[in-house]
């Protein structure tokens, strides 16, 4: 087993490659490749970080390569983490770009490695997509390659955040609530109320304590909701009380924490690159079980799910094969609604970017 890391040299890069070898997922005879570009600091920091993992985990290291340019990357998973990420403005406390203002540098840096890996690769390796904006990354590399092989992790992501912030609001562990996120990762974001399940409780009293947490009584309201709530967080920031905008934040309900959790975090001048760089070797682990895995993720769609096509973040079945299919799942009247809406906006800005 190989794996390939594009943008080993950033954070989440690291993070992730650190987090590999912690979890031992690669035996001394497989190959962890490092990628990174060719000119610049990078080539060298990239041999200097190889040698600092080889001096980490010495027990039990695979072989670890280096790739400097992108018809090099040869892996059965590779992990598109390369691009620019979201940073807070420094400039009188103004929010963080938002992932559309990344789109344009970031789809540069995707091209050559999607063309290089549809010329140079065997048609087996799988794609995960790490780089925002998420569904335009996951649309370049499926413009080149297999779509079924290619899954962005935003949604996972998103869906694993949402467990844990129900599970947190009704006192309960997350491996005892099993929920999803689809749509947008960003502000189109689905959390899908009717999926949550919590062990051990009946579905009566999962209906009971939805009612206690969630943010609105109906899933068409949630984006009101969310903007209200995140524009409250956002003055408490802007007026330089940070421990009371997370104060405030441990209050909010959990499908607008969500959201607002990473925004604040960014805000905050922290970054959210061991939550992400958790998520992706979560994913992988899960790819590497060898089980069909229900999960939520970005994927193009070519109307496999409520006829929709196009990248989006949709309820998929993960196997070492990449994405199956699409789990059949029914949504609530407004869930469906949000979804259609986070659609329409990706093809929006799908048109925007590709101008």
């Amino acid at each position: 087993m190989d794996i390939a890391i594009i943008g080993a040299n950033g954070s989440t890069g690291k993070h992730i490659a650190s987090r590999i070898l912690l979890e031992k997922l690669l035996l001394p005879t497989d190959r962890l490749q490092l990628v990174g570009r060719s000119t610049g600091a990078s080539a060298s920091a990239l041999y200097g970080f190889r040698q600092d993992l080889k001096d980490a985990f010495a027990e039990h290291c695979p072989i670890i390569d280096i790739a400097l340019r992108p018809e090099e990357v040869v892996a059965d998973i590779i992990l598109m983490t390369a691009g620019s990420t979201l940073h807070p403005h420094t400039n009188k406390g103004k929010p963080p770009p938002s992932r559309d203002e990344l789109a344009s540098y970031n789809r540069a840096i995707a091209i050559p490695y999607a063309e290089a890996i549809a010329k140079y690769g065997y048609g087996h390796e799988i794609v995960i997509v790490v780089t925002n904006p998420v569904e335009l990354i996951v649309q370049v590399f499926a413009d080149h390659y297999d779509r079924r092989r290619v899954i962005g992790m935003g949604a996972y992501q998103d869906s694993l955040r949402f467990r844990r912030e129900v599970a947190r609001s009704i006192n309960v562990s997350r491996e005892a609530v099993r929920a999803m996120v689809l749509g947008e990762h960003g502000d189109g974001i689905v959390p899908l109320w009717s999926s949550v399940t919590v062990q051990g409780f009946s579905a009566s009293e999962t209906a009971r304590a939805i009612r206690q947490v969630r943010s609105s009584t109906s899933s068409v309201q949630f984006p009101e909701t969310l903007q209200r709530l995140r524009d409250e967080i956002i003055q408490i920031a802007q007026s330089g009380h940070m421990s009371e905008a997370f104060q405030r934040f441990d209050t909010l309900p959990p499908d607008v924490r969500v959201m607002v959790g990473p925004f604040l975090t960014l805000f905050s001048g922290a970054k959210t690159d061991i939550a992400t760089a958790n998520a992706t070797v979560d994913l992988v682990k899960s790819i590497l079980s060898g089980k069909d895995t229900v999960i939520a993720a970005q994927v193009v769609l070519d109307g496999e799910f409520l006829s929709v096509s196009g990248p989006v973040g949709a309820p998929v079945v993960i196997s070492p094969k990449g994405w199956d299919g699409v789990y059949p799942i029914l949504l609530s009247d407004g869930e469906q609604q949000l979804f259609f809406k986070a659609v329409q906006s990706i093809q929006r800005k799908l048109l925007l970017w590709n101008a």
